[in-house]
Order: structure tokens, then sequence, then C-alpha cells
């Protein structure tokens, strides 16, 4: 299998099953955005314990490469 498959194997997983997908319930910090050139939207949901990221969820729609890049 070449790198090029695999990453093309990785992104397609990632699409599918997206890991972290959702929301949080009352988060510390959230933030949404947009790309209007190809139309991608996600929001982001962090709590936090003791300063660090302790749980972190992400939803919206967009291509195969943005939610695999957020998964």
């Amino acid at each position: 299998m070449s790198l090029d498959d695999f990453y093309r194997q990785v992104i397609l997983d990632h699409y599918q099953n997206p890991r972290n997908y959702g929301t949080l319930e009352n988060p510390d910090i959230s933030a949404e955005d947009s790309n209007p050139l190809c139309g991608d939207e996600i929001r982001i949901d962090l709590k936090l314990k003791d300063g660090k990221v302790d749980q972190v969820r992400f939803s919206g729609k967009g291509c195969s490469i943005s939610k695999a890049a957020a998964s």
C-alpha cells in the first residue's frame, strides 16, 4: 500500500466515523466558523479541568478533509 493510499484510507475513515463528534453541554469554550468559499462549517466545544483541555467535541458539515481534520 502506498503512502497516498494510506492517507486516503485514514481520511475516509475519519470522515465516515468521526471521533469526538457532537456538542458538550455547558462548554467552557465554544467557537464557530465557516468558510464561505467552500461551505464548510464547524463548531468546537471544550471543557477545561485544571487549566487543561479535558473534553473536546466538534460538529458541523463540510468536505471529507475538513471533517477528518477536526476528527
